[in-house]
């Protein structure tokens, strides 16, 4: 008869073993992932905000692309940065 008690309660214990691992295992998990969705969050915003950088940076250029195709502004930058004059105009540079 022992060894029917004995089998009663070993099945319990087993039973409460194997609740324990699974439940280990679940609380593992769960940290593991929200570590990942941290991680993941933060690589996100990161990744937002050098959009936001990025598409600010192309409406610069877009802006600049479109002054380069106005001839006014052409010839701005042919006197100011090199120095051009039109036909017949005298170029006065200070002394240094």
């Amino acid at each position: 008869m022992k060894k029917k008690q004995s089998k009663k309660h070993s099945f319990p214990r087993l039973w409460r073993a194997v609740s324990i691992v699974a439940f280990g295992i679940l609380v593992s998990t769960g940290w593991n992932l929200w570590q990942l969705r941290q991680h993941v969050e933060a690589q996100l915003l990161a990744l937002t905000k050098e959009k936001g950088a990025l598409v600010e940076k192309q409406q610069k250029l877009q802006t600049e692309i479109e002054r380069l195709n106005e001839p006014t502004y052409i010839e701005q930058l042919a006197r100011e940065q090199l120095g051009l004059v039109r036909h017949g105009e005298i170029t006065i540079a200070p002394k240094n």
